[in-house]
């Protein structure tokens, strides 16, 4: 057995795929009627582009910001294009239109083979700029809470490329899961190994399971996978705990330990049960690997279902049994009386 099969038998998780927006009016390019071009009003000035500057704003923000700016329009709930730089603070961040920001289009913003600028080393990050990064990614947070992911994405790549560790770590899920974009495995490897050289716990995860089954783009590379999963598990990440409680069971990459096995699992809250099966002396001594190791939990759970099912149902009485003894002599009077009504009494 796979040992992410394995993990799979301890923790089931499900991942939302958020659908695609692309042929939705209100997401459309910079030519929609809502966002500039022939059917729209924001034309200010001769000739101005309608869509020179793109900004993200709180939504709570948006009416306000349209009443008192004639030269914007909404291209999304939380996005508008403005024909020249916005004045006034109405909470609005601007995007970078090599994202994608405000102009729709069916593309899939940040991939690979659309990115025209690169990240700034960590390096040459200024405070400033950190400081940019960090508000443009508590933005996004906002935004991903209310499930605007494809809103969410241009802060998150802007703060990328700045650096930002966990906007990195977030941009990894997103391309990996498909939440605001379509799927780009490559994409994903990309930001998880930004994050991930930034000892971000999560990415180091993600990325040593892109390792693991060679996704991406990335070669298969168990070793480089144990070292990502156990560079991760000791900064307290409880997936990678767990994968690597079982590791140290098995020996698996690691050096076989059921103490630091044992260990490992409980720090990961998730494999409680699994710990307690191999601290019982019961348990055998050792298990080749994980298709043993597996076996012999799955068996141990169909015999403890068993006991579950026996008590359940030892619980109830049987339907045709009344255990009551009055209501049984009170039946079987009634059984008699009927009998003799009937002459079912008399010898024949």
């Amino acid at each position: 057995m796979h040992r992410l099969s394995l993990f799979a038998t301890v923790l089931f998780i499900t991942a939302t795929l958020i659908a695609q927006r692309n042929n939705d009016p209100h997401y459309g390019g910079c030519g929609a009627a809502n966002g500039g071009g022939a059917n729209s009003t924001n034309y200010y000035g001769g000739g101005a582009d309608p869509c020179a500057y793109t900004y993200s704003v709180p939504a709570e923000r948006l009416n306000q910001l349209l009443n008192d700016a004639g030269y914007c329009t909404m291209y999304s709930r939380t996005q508008v294009n403005c024909s020249r730089e916005l004045k006034g603070n109405y909470g609005q961040i601007r995007l970078d239109r090599r994202d994608g920001a405000g102009m729709g289009g069916g593309k899939n913003p940040g991939s690979l083979a659309e990115a025209s600028y690169p990240t700034v080393p960590p390096s040459a990050i200024t405070p400033a700029q950190r400081a940019d990064a960090e508000r443009m990614f508590q933005r996004s947070l906002t935004l991903i809470e209310r499930n605007q992911h494809r809103e969410a994405l241009p802060l998150l790549l802007q703060a990328g490329r700045l650096g930002h560790a966990r906007a990195q770590a977030t941009l990894g899920i997103a391309y990996q899961d498909g939440n605001g974009v379509r799927r780009d495995d490559a994409t994903a490897a990309h930001w998880y190994g930004l994050a991930a050289a930034q000892g971000h716990r999560a990415a180091q995860y993600g990325l040593a399971g892109m390792y693991e089954e060679g996704e991406g783009g990335l070669p298969k590379d168990r070793v480089k996978a144990n070292q990502l999963y156990l560079a991760s598990a000791n900064q307290g990440y409880d997936k990678a705990q767990l994968i690597i409680g079982m590791a140290y069971e098995v020996g698996d990459g690691v050096p076989r330990s059921r103490s630091r096995a044992i260990q490992m699992l409980r720090a990961s809250g998730l494999g409680v049960n699994i710990a307690n099966v191999l601290a019982s002396p019961q348990t055998p001594a050792r298990f080749a690997n994980f298709n043993e190791l597996g076996g012999y939990i799955r068996k141990l759970a169909e015999i403890e279902n068993a006991k579950l099912n026996a008590r359940i149902a030892a619980s109830f009485p049987r339907p045709d049994v009344n255990r009551n003894p009055i209501d049984r002599i009170n039946a079987n009077k009634e059984m008699n009386d009927f009998q003799r009504a009937r002459g079912a009494d008399r010898p024949y």
